[in-house]
């Protein structure tokens, strides 16, 4: 809703628990110190381009959590990315 009440294009979407799931159109991965965290699938769609940046990263040895993921950690990211 607060979203839509500011008129934003894409808005972080929060699970029934208050976790970060996705955004409404894509998934969201967060980078800090080195580790690309985004959160478990369990309210996200688990599609072909979340599937293939996951092999990615770990691919180039890059350190992959799934997890869940507060709000106020991606305020603190070095990086959030969404695709």
């Amino acid at each position: 809703m607060e979203g839509n009440n500011a008129n934003a294009n894409d808005a972080i979407m929060l699970d029934k628990d208050g976790y970060v799931s996705e955004t409404n159109a894509t998934n969201i991965f967060l980078v800090k110190k080195g580790r690309v965290l985004t959160p478990h699938a369990d309210y996200c769609l688990p599609g072909i381009t979340r599937a293939t940046i996951m092999e990615l990263v770990v691919k180039e040895k890059f350190e992959l959590v799934e997890r869940r993921i507060s709000l106020s950690e991606f305020h603190a990211a070095d990086e959030v990315l969404d695709c």
